[in-house]
């Protein structure tokens, strides 16, 4: 599984509006500058966020993007499904081949690894919204993160071993 650019930016200017909004608007140069992401590039991602019902616009002078839903009504994985072309839906012998569609699913084995895979992928980031990851400290999120992760292979029937506390990281 890869991620492209398009999703890793698509989150990080999602994030950034959640923490740098407040209710008034973010304008995309803002974010471009504090993200490190070209501003045209941005702007093509913002079309399909807004058509997804993540951001909405609001124009004039003090005009920019606000998030369309309460942080903690959306999903890591909402966001990257919006942008990124499925993470998991081609088989071994073609990219346009769903692994549901495989022609040799009846004897293969290694099709339902990349299933389950792709399910969990999809249980980890639905479990992640943006409110989790807003104005957090990265210990404080990062722990949050294994124990979501955690919990979710524990309701799989999945043991995992404990989870400890958060330590005091230093962020380069």
């Amino acid at each position: 599984m890869q991620v492209s650019s398009k999703g890793k930016y698509s989150v990080r200017a999602v994030l950034d509006i959640a923490q740098h909004s407040d209710g008034a608007p973010v304008p995309l140069a803002a974010i471009s500058q504090r993200e490190g992401i070209s501003l045209m590039f941005l702007e093509q991602l913002f079309q399909q966020l807004r058509k997804g019902n993540i951001v909405k616009s609001l124009r004039g002078s003090h005009g920019g993007y606000v998030l369309a839903r309460d942080p903690s009504e959306i999903t890591i994985g909402e966001v990257l499904r919006l942008v990124e072309s499925p993470l998991y839906t081609s088989s071994c012998f073609s990219k346009e081949e769903s692994v549901d569609d495989c022609r040799i699913s009846s004897s293969c084995i290694s099709g339902a690894i990349w299933k389950q895979l792709a399910e969990h992928v999809d249980n980890f980031l639905d479990s992640i919204t943006v409110a989790d990851l807003s104005n957090k400290a990265k210990p404080e999120i990062v722990y949050g993160l294994r124990v979501k992760s955690k919990r979710i292979l524990a309701d799989r029937g999945v043991t995992a071993e404990l989870v400890t506390e958060p330590r005091a990281v230093e962020v380069a």
